[in-house]
């Protein structure tokens, strides 16, 4: 009977206990990725590695920010497999016009969220003191409300909706993580890393080093097979400080003109720093757009954005470059391809169909006759989601087995289990009766 314990006990340790170091073992893809910062956490060779430039879009969408988001995701700007680029989008509830987020969807954007902002307007957000005393609930409340908006007003499916930017970049005690995992949210996009630190995107199965971390709180529980997706701060050669985001000034040159030069320069050395075969190693450079800044700043910003766009995708020398969208990217993390695969990749295939990005919306009170009448007069041309994969994606996605199978727990648990069923059997047949 006491070895009958013992296997108990060994089983159950086996089971539910884990180790607190992330290495290969424990960790594998697709559900599990290591922080790694400065080198190559695939098994390819770095010259087979693609560069992701992921383009990020944070704020409300109305017809003043679709302009200059129309100029950026111009239908002629292409990958190397021939599809157009996407983005990812951050919405949040104030101001937003939901069919023109529905218009970005049906172009093979990503649509993702951040808080509804019904408690805290962006005004108040940088009061850091008000956002630490939020509590469970009021996170609950946003991330649920947020993602409510996108499902009944934009008319896409939940299952679409895989990730979340916290505003401000104020994590606030790791409080929401918990909801975005019971929510079965794919990814996080919010921790802010030094620029010498090149982070890859990694899941928060297990703690990592937050040395170069800027804003991360100290380490709580884990959270399988959520990732994330690590911002990190801009340079510029000689600068004696950082800057957080690509509109962010305060690293440039004083005594120059801000001119549209200077801003591709920037655009270009912050890339070439994620590209480096001996610094960044091809980690994906993020490049995180306020939707707010960019309706009201439509100018030198844009065009070196453009610019750039333009340089990297036309250049023969970039040819291993993808402007994607997380979620796109997010599936080749999972299932890492080669260079050469890479132009077949189901996540980044396209259709040959390509959406207005009209601004004209409508009001859904109308009438039927109403309707017809702007439809005759050819003023709308895409008022529902073409998106065919809703119906697809309606059936529950099973993700706890998606993280138990990909880390053998399963397999282990289901050895020991026949090992303890096998030992009880000889128990009985040979010492129970003794």
């Amino acid at each position: 009977m006491f070895l009958l314990h013992l296997l108990c006990l060994l089983a159950f340790s086996f089971i539910c206990c884990r180790s607190e170091i992330c290495t290969e073992d424990n960790c594998l893809l697709p559900s599990c990725q290591c922080s790694m910062s400065n080198d190559n956490p695939t098994s390819l060779d770095i010259t087979d590695l693609p560069q992701f430039i992921l383009l990020t879009f944070v704020g409300s969408l109305s017809k003043d920010t679709l302009d200059p988001i129309r100029s950026i995701l111009k239908s002629s700007h292409r990958n190397p497999n021939k599809c157009p680029i996407s983005s990812t989008f951050f919405i949040h509830d104030v101001h937003t016009e939901y069919c023109l987020v529905q218009r970005l969807f049906d172009n093979q954007n990503e649509i993702a969220i951040t808080i509804s902002n019904k408690k805290c307007p962006l005004t108040k957000c940088y009061n850091e003191s008000y956002w630490h005393q939020w509590t469970n609930d009021d996170w609950y409340e946003e991330i649920k409300q947020q993602r409510i908006n996108i499902v009944e007003h934009a008319q896409i499916h939940q299952s679409h909706i895989k990730g979340f930017h916290v505003p401000h970049l104020q994590i606030d005690q790791n409080k929401y993580f918990e909801f975005l995992h019971q929510f079965h949210f794919h990814y996080d996009s919010s921790m802010l890393f030094k620029s010498s630190s090149l982070m890859w995107p990694f899941t928060l199965d297990y703690p990592f080093d937050q040395t170069d971390c800027i804003n991360c709180q100290q380490w709580t529980n884990p959270f399988e097979g959520l990732w994330q997706f690590p911002l990190h701060e801009w340079t510029y050669p000689n600068a004696t400080k950082s800057c957080r985001t690509f509109f962010d000034s305060s690293c440039l040159p004083i005594n120059q003109s801000h001119t549209d030069d200077l801003l591709f320069d920037f655009l270009m050395h912050n890339f070439e720093r994620h590209s480096s075969l001996s610094i960044g190693y091809r980690s994906p450079f993020i490049i995180q757009l306020d939707l707010s800044w960019l309706s009201k700043h439509n100018n030198l910003h844009v065009q070196a954005l453009i610019r750039f766009i333009k340089y990297i995708l036309n250049s023969s020398n970039y040819r291993y470059v993808y402007f994607v969208s997380i979620e796109k990217a997010l599936e080749w993390f999972k299932y890492p391809r080669s260079l050469d695969e890479l132009r077949d990749f189901w996540a980044f295939s396209c259709d040959d169909k390509i959406y207005e990005y009209d601004t004209v919306c409508y009001d859904k009170e109308l009438n039927e006759n109403e309707q017809d009448n702007l439809l005759n007069q050819g003023n709308i041309k895409e008022l529902n989601s073409n998106d065919k994969t809703n119906e697809a994606h309606s059936k529950p996605i099973d993700h706890p087995a998606e993280r138990l199978f990909p880390s053998d727990i399963v397999f282990h648990a289901l050895w020991i289990s026949f090992l303890l069923i096998l030992s009880v059997f000889f128990y009985d047949k040979y010492f129970a009766n003794k």
